[in-house]
């Protein structure tokens, strides 16, 4: 059964989604402006996810699909063909193809729940404006992604970070903060066969201890700004 505070959040997601795919298809009958962009965040545990992806969401016009609201779509077939409305049948082919293609590669797990959660974020990266947190986003698209982030921070600060979000002592959030970071790394062997820490699958990798989020967004901004399309 879904959480009625998390099925909320769903709906008014959905409903912004709409919105938003309904202005980009009236748009398409205009001069094609350039396309918003795909961004994916993998994060340790502490590292102000939520205040940097709604400062990208709001500073690129993007809509922030977090892990549970990306779980809760993978899960639920009619929500999947929701979300999926908005692309042309070619572009669903070329999603599919694409799914396909990390199966064979080995690339990803293959299995009925995995590929049900690779395929909704790649159809979500397909419709373009998105920023997409955590589930192995980075490695569900690969380098059809404008920008693959992951920030990372010392345990010291990371735990006080933990320790402020969820006004714990330190032994709880330090609980709390391994267990994200054991979770994750696990949720990524499991489903990509993969290193989550694997610096070669990002394109940028940030120490938020030594940055606000505000410059982080300003780093992700310039990257975009200047980054070599081939």
């Amino acid at each position: 059964m879904i959480d009625r505070s998390v099925d909320a959040v769903l709906k008014k997601q959905l409903a912004q989604y709409r919105l938003f795919r309904e202005q980009l298809a009236e748009s398409r009958e205009q001069p094609a402006p350039r396309p918003a962009p795909v961004i994916t965040i993998s994060h340790m545990t502490g590292c102000c996810i939520r205040d940097l992806s709604e400062i990208l969401s709001a500073r690129l016009d993007c809509q922030v699909w977090a892990p549970e609201l990306i779980d809760l779509v993978a899960k639920d077939e009619s929500l999947s063909r929701e979300v999926a409305e908005i692309l042309e049948p070619e572009a669903i082919g070329r999603v599919d193809a694409g799914v396909e293609d990390l199966v064979t590669r080995h690339r990803c797990r293959n299995d009925e729940k995995t590929i049900a959660l690779v395929r909704v974020i790649r159809i979500l990266a397909a419709t373009g404006g998105v920023v997409i947190v955590g589930r192995g986003g980075a490695f569900a698209l690969g380098e059809e992604t404008d920008l693959r982030m992951r920030l990372v921070a010392g345990e010291r600060h990371r735990l006080d970070e933990v320790m402020r979000q969820r006004n714990a002592d330190a032994r709880e959030a330090g609980v709390y903060m391994r267990a994200g970071d054991s979770r994750r790394n696990a949720f990524v062997r499991l489903r990509f066969h993969a290193d989550v820490d694997d610096p070669r699958r990002y394109d940028l990798v940030v120490n938020t201890e030594r940055l606000e989020p505000e410059a982080v967004a300003d780093l992700a901004l310039e990257f975009l700004a200047n980054r070599r399309l081939d």
